[in-house]
């Protein structure tokens, strides 16, 4: 979730030899200054190119397994890797149940940091083929839960949505290796030099890392983006505020 974060602080960190340290709700001034300076940038770049959502994720499928190519609506990207501590499916699909009018799509950022990160996005698609239900049965039982940050083992969250679904093992097998094959290589082919850390939110073409948003705030933030993405000053100077607060763990909204 951090890797953002190296860079700014930094800067930050070269800031402080000659400004202030203020406190900023528990941030030195300097610090925020410099994050918030490379925040402003990445947003500048992001709305600086035309939003193309709807052609990027054409084949793909929300959370509750509606076709995009079905849907009269706006679409999210939820960047995740499986093994983060803050890549939960519990709000996301709260949001997704709540909205009927939006469409979150997962895609898959995978690391050599967790070891088990690239199989666990594998098992995720495969099993979506099957029962969209069942995929996020996985994820919820894979992902870390507890203050030690301890997920359900692998293989025992597999056999428990392999039950959800009846899904033969063997056929399983089959979509593991083609369709979700598929699915993660191209996310991962679309992340180089946009995606540096998760969760990353895209909403309106705009990419919001480290922003884990709670399922009453993800409709806010596409609302902010739609008017930023519009031309709307305020909302852009809002969403510079929410990412900077994320990359300093702070309050998003």
């Amino acid at each position: 979730m951090f890797a953002w974060r190296s860079a700014f602080f930094m800067a930050a960190m070269l800031l402080s030899l000659t400004a202030p340290c203020l406190a900023y709700a528990g941030t030195p001034l300097s610090e925020r200054v410099a994050v918030e300076a490379g925040v402003r940038a990445e947003v500048n770049k992001d709305l600086a190119i035309p939003d193309k959502t709807d052609e990027a994720l054409a084949d793909r499928h929300c959370l509750d397994g509606r076709a995009v190519k079905d849907v009269q609506g706006d679409l999210v990207e939820y960047w995740v890797n499986l093994e983060c501590s803050y890549c939960g499916i519990r709000e996301p699909l709260q949001a997704q149940r709540e909205n009927s009018g939006m469409c979150i799509v997962v895609r898959h950022w995978p690391s050599k940091q967790y070891g088990e990160s690239l199989k666990k996005a594998l098992s995720y698609e495969a099993l979506k083929q099957f029962s969209p239900n069942a995929a996020n049965l996985f994820w919820d039982k894979v992902h870390p839960q507890t203050a030690l940050g301890i997920p359900v083992p692998y293989e025992a969250s597999l056999m428990l949505s392999f039950q959800e679904a009846a899904i033969d093992p063997e056929v399983f097998g089959e979509a593991l290796t083609t369709k979700a094959g598929s699915i993660v290589n191209a996310d991962i082919l679309a992340g180089f030099g946009r995606i540096t850390s998760t969760p990353t939110y895209i909403l309106a073409g705009i990419r919001f890392p480290a922003c884990d948003f709670t399922a009453g705030k993800l409709p806010t933030a596409l609302g902010l983006a739609k008017k930023a993405r519009a031309g709307d000053n305020e909302a852009i100077e809002q969403i510079i505020s929410i990412i900077t607060n994320g990359l300093l763990n702070e309050q998003l909204l």
